[in-house]
């Protein structure tokens, strides 16, 4: 039997564990309890006929041969675009003219704004992210509402104040010292706060809309920052490929813009990466850059396909994004199954996908020792599916082979499949809840 400290309170939460290591492979324990302390730290992960029966457990939560997964990771999405999701007709450039830009300027008004973050983090909860790697908008007062509204949802969030002061809409366009001190601002507020559940980005839209100063002056800000994130997007493209060569001819790639303005180091998040040569990806790995790998927005925009095991090769780091508004749903079921479909010539397993949107995430983000997998000191981040809740999928897939419940969960599997999400052991997601709540509504 596995004893554990008997000074704190203790609560399990009984199911069928499945969570990826490290080394890409399962820990896949059928009859299995996770132990959680007051605290929200896991002190005790393995098959509930091994765990003390005789240890302080406060409460035991059984949820039968349901599936007990880590809180999903999502490495790209951008708030104020809940709003035009499925707006399609029209590949990146234009699509941002008609549709993204014009929404980013209502969040200029901050009874917007609240509505929007809020519709925002609870779409976000109720697809199973505990964590999500976040654009806002330009606007300061925005920016501090959306970090408000996560921190009383009670989710993870990196987030940072989109930047952009050149070749935007004059109402989403800032001077350059606005733009740093407003970032500067949000981020000595809100950075790691409540223990580092929320944590700062600073956020240059992309080399478009940067001036060579913005991103310069950005990355100092960052770098005098210790333990903050530069989010960005990166050869996403080909139009936006050839407008960055105009705009700085000297560069011999889109990789080495951001180089020479230092960009690229640790704790950097770079959105999309689709068309990069060989010596790009040598210079992200040298850098230790990250990517946010988004099929389903690549695919919707038709910008291209991600090198996934070239990247993989290299041993570059990434996680997986859903890009909301371009990727068209939140879910990352169906982000998992994208990347999937999008690859002409490669077959991507459930197991390695699972890992990519919960543990590859974390080591994306260099959060791996807090977050991602089920270990024992990890914090509790987890997420109770219920596949059978999706049409589709066999009434007894939960009695069948792991690999035949997580093939499922990945080609089938959307927010239905979420019956609830917990962070740090606290539940801040209920399916049959949020149901009842729906139903009172009306």
């Amino acid at each position: 039997m596995h004893a554990v400290n008997q000074s704190k309170e203790l609560t399990a939460y009984r199911g069928h564990v499945i969570s990826p290591n490290i080394n890409g492979e399962l820990n896949d324990i059928r009859e299995g309890v996770l132990i959680v302390d007051d605290h929200g730290k896991i002190v005790f992960c393995g098959p509930w006929a091994e765990f003390d029966r005789h240890s302080n457990l406060k409460e035991i939560h059984n949820f039968g041969d349901k599936i007990i997964l880590p809180g999903l990771i999502d490495t790209h999405l951008h708030l104020p675009q809940v709003t035009v999701t499925g707006k399609s007709g029209e590949h990146l450039m234009k699509w941002l003219e008609r549709f993204v830009f014009p929404s980013e300027a209502r969040c200029a008004d901050p009874h917007y704004a609240l509505k929007i973050a809020t519709w925002f983090f609870d779409e976000m909860v109720r697809n199973g992210t505990t964590l999500g790697v976040v654009f806002s908008t330009i606007h300061k007062q925005a920016t501090d509402i959306a970090f408000e509204v996560a921190n009383s949802v009670g989710c993870r969030a990196i987030m940072g104040k989109v930047m952009m002061n050149t070749n935007s809409p004059p109402a989403l366009t800032e001077n350059l010292s606005d733009s740093l001190q407003g970032s500067l601002d949000l981020c000595e507020k809100w950075h790691g706060h409540d223990d580092g559940r929320l944590l700062y980005a600073f956020t240059p839209r992309f080399a478009v809309t940067s001036t060579s100063d913005l991103m310069s002056e950005c990355g100092k800000l960052w770098h005098s920052k210790p333990g903050t994130y530069m989010h960005t997007h990166l050869a996403e493209s080909q139009e936006e490929i050839d407008f960055v060569k105009e705009l700085f001819p000297k560069a011999r790639t889109y990789v080495d813009v951001y180089h020479q303005h230092g960009l690229l180091a640790r704790n950097n998040i770079l959105a999309h990466a689709i068309h990069l040569d060989d010596q790009d990806l040598d210079v992200l790995k040298e850098t230790d850059s990250s990517l946010s790998h988004c099929p389903s927005s690549n695919f919707f925009l038709k910008s291209g396909v991600f090198g996934y095991r070239r990247v993989e090769k290299k041993g570059i780091r990434f996680g997986i994004g859903s890009d909301v508004a371009a990727g068209p749903q939140m879910s990352l079921f169906c982000v998992m199954k994208d990347a999937n479909y999008i690859q002409p010539d490669e077959w991507l397993y459930p197991s390695e996908l699972l890992y990519r949107a919960t543990l590859g995430g974390a080591v994306a983000l260099g959060l791996e020792d807090k977050i991602g997998s089920l270990d024992e000191g990890k914090e509790a981040d987890f997420v109770v599916v219920d596949p059978t809740h999706r049409t589709g999928i066999i009434d007894d897939i939960l009695s069948k082979p792991t690999e035949e419940i997580l093939s499922a969960l990945v080609f089938l599997g959307d927010d239905r499949v979420v019956e609830a999400t917990f962070v740090r052991g606290r539940e801040i997601f209920n399916r049959q809840n949020a149901l009842e709540l729906s139903s009172i509504r009306r």
